[in-house]
């Protein structure tokens, strides 16, 4: 279980990165070859320069409209899920108003992230179940 708190502990700060407009202490959070897969089947950063310019490119447009975050933590994995209005397409590839992203950790690091358009495809590939609620 403690590596799942850790796992866990690195999206906290990584939300308060980004929440912070800080790349910099992104740029911590991140392994150097770090690999991120985007929706569209093409949209790839290979490595983390790749992805701190996206994430600068979406900081920079900001997240006003973010209605819930979900965290899910797997042993290896954490899924972060947003909901907002819009989330309405990336690229090409609709979306129903919500993203999950599949972060891999590996030595207290972001060593992959992969999006997915709805839970049901996020959870089995982090290898957790949809959390149950009392």
């Amino acid at each position: 279980m403690a590596v799942q708190q850790d796992n866990l502990a690195v999206l906290v700060a990584w939300l308060d990165a980004m929440r912070r407009r800080d790349v910099g202490a992104l740029a911590e959070l991140y392994a150097p070859d770090v690999v991120w897969r985007g929706v569209p089947a093409d949209a790839i950063c290979h490595n983390r320069r790749e992805v701190l310019d996206m994430l600068a490119a979406q900081i920079e447009e900001g997240f006003e409209s973010t209605e819930a975050l979900e965290l899910t933590t797997g042993e290896k994995t954490v899924v972060l899920g947003v909901r907002s209005p819009a989330l309405r397409e990336v690229g090409e590839e609709p979306l129903s108003g919500q993203l999950f992203n599949v972060f891999t950790l590996a030595d207290r690091r972001i060593a992959a992230v992969k999006d997915f358009a709805t839970r049901e495809e996020a959870l089995p590939v982090a290898g957790v179940r949809a959390p149950q609620w009392a």
